[in-house]
């Protein structure tokens, strides 16, 4: 076998197992947009593998590139920032900051989500209206919009339309932080990352969720609303964390996935799972699946403590 087409071929099943896996929700998206830092592997490889091309040392090539790239794609917070490396401006040292109080003419609020790709968490405030803080790697800051409508509050986070010199954004890392004082709309699309929410403080309504690829991790609310949540994904796992007290009901039109609702005790009604209080608790959520390939898990958690 000639050294190149090792080389090649190599290079083609890594790829291969390595888009699968984040397909199936097993390795992080955002790690492709870090790979940049170690294109001189490339290089380094595909020296090895020419200079040894006529010997038993052939594999050293491919073995190298190989481990370099499992390195990047396992490590867990993704590869470190080293502060003098070319350019070091597009490493995940930027961030961009964003915050609204609430005052009293506002009683109801909406979340727009629109990010290519990253690792999100939206979670429960007491002192803003809405505040967060993206860290990004490269490409530009996430641009933020906050309108007023009557006395409904509506904030827009997006993807920068910016992009760098022979490369793209490579996702977003950051938290946003919901007021507790008003009920939120949330409309979430994602194109893959990972997203985790836990809305147990916080009046959600709404919950709309678009993701082409990740994980989902959300812990629905307590606060006495009988809302909804729609979850579409192209290959995606879903964790559902539901407080005690909180009735569900929930339709899964994904025909190869798996669920453990029957072992949770949910009753089958039809198309849905319905728990036992979802007709009689004041809390309830009306709940649709709808992914590619991917599995479901439920499991109940404590409320937080009344203060």
């Amino acid at each position: 076998m000639r050294a190149r087409q090792l080389w090649f071929g190599a290079v083609l099943i890594l790829a291969g197992i390595l888009i699968l896996m984040s397909n199936l929700g097993y390795l992080r998206w955002d790690f492709w947009g870090s790979l940049w830092q170690i294109w001189p592997v490339l290089l380094i490889s595909l020296g090895v593998t020419l200079l040894f091309a006529r010997s038993r040392w052939v594999f050293l090539g491919p073995l190298i590139l190989i481990a370099a790239i499992l390195y990047a794609a396992f490590y867990p917070v993704g590869l470190p920032y080293v502060p003098h490396l070319p350019f070091q401006g597009h490493l995940w040292q930027r961030s961009a900051s964003f915050a609204r109080p609430w005052d009293s003419s506002i009683s109801g609020a909406e979340l727009q989500v629109e990010l290519g790709a990253g690792t999100i968490d939206i979670l429960g405030s007491s002192e803003d209206l809405i505040s967060g803080k993206m860290f990004y790697q490269h490409g530009g800051a996430p641009i933020w919009n906050f309108q007023q409508r009557s006395n409904r509050a509506v904030v827009k986070v997006s993807s920068s339309r910016y992009r760098g010199f022979m490369m793209g954004n490579s996702g977003y890392r950051g938290s946003i932080l919901l007021g507790q004082m008003v009920p939120w709309d949330l409309q979430v699309e994602m194109g893959a990352g990972k997203l985790r929410g836990d809305f147990r403080n916080i009046p959600l309504q709404r919950l709309e969720l678009k993701l082409g690829a990740g994980n989902v991790d959300l812990t629905l609310s307590n606060r006495g609303i009988r809302g909804e949540v729609l979850v579409e994904g192209g290959a995606s796992s879903l964790k559902l964390h539901v407080p005690r007290g909180v009735g569900v009901r929930v339709h899964i039109t994904n025909p190869v996935g798996t669920n453990n609702l029957r072992e949770l005790g949910l009753q089958r009604a039809g198309d849905y799972w319905m728990s036992e209080d979802y007709a009689t608790s004041p809390s309830a959520y009306d709940i649709t699946v709808s992914v590619g390939v991917g599995k479901v898990e439920m499991d109940y958690v404590l409320p937080y403590p009344e203060i």
